[in-house]
């Protein structure tokens, strides 16, 4: 997987996030891609890094409706929340601490669970590297590989959102 300390996006992510903040308290940014672009990989990253002058404690990722949060500095704290429709990812909002700036929610359908984001940031690799991640992923000739692979991927990102970034990793 890529070093995400290189790539300039995350200075413009920076810049907007900035930029939302000054008009609210919390910062939604919806990350999607397809399949093997890196989205789990980036939320790893963004939760054990943080970002810019954004530091761990203040950021929350949200990736397969698993909520993962730092907390008395040395331990994780895991949230799973049942597919429930649009909800505004309230379950997870009632149960975040007042020092949480930054949610980053994770999936590829961001629709089935959100109708709106401050931010969404589209991350793209190219089809080579991203086919290769998801044989290393499932198996070379997997049956959910091919699957993935044979059948159609949505890319109907249709949340309202104020700013857009696209990312390649």
């Amino acid at each position: 997987m890529p070093d995400l300390v290189r790539y300039s996006f995350l200075e413009k992510l920076e810049k907007q996030v900035l930029e939302s903040l000054k008009t609210r308290h919390r910062v939604l940014i919806s990350v999607v891609g397809k399949r093997g672009t890196g989205k789990s990989f980036f939320g790893r990253h963004i939760r054990k890094n943080g970002f810019g002058q954004f530091g761990k404690r203040t950021i929350t990722v949200i990736d397969d409706r698993v909520m993962t949060m730092e907390f008395l500095c040395f331990f994780k704290k895991r949230l799973k929340i049942p597919r429930d429709g649009v909800d505004e990812l309230q379950p997870y909002l009632k149960k975040l601490p007042k020092r949480i700036k930054i949610i980053f929610y994770i999936n590829n359908t961001p629709s089935d669970k959100i109708s709106r984001a401050d931010i969404l940031l589209k991350l793209v690799t190219d089809e080579d590297t991203r086919i290769n991640r998801l044989e290393e992923r499932y198996g070379l000739g997997s049956d959910k590989l091919n699957n993935y692979l044979s059948g159609p991927e949505s890319e109907d990102y249709s949340i309202e959102h104020k700013y857009t970034l696209e990312a390649e990793i």
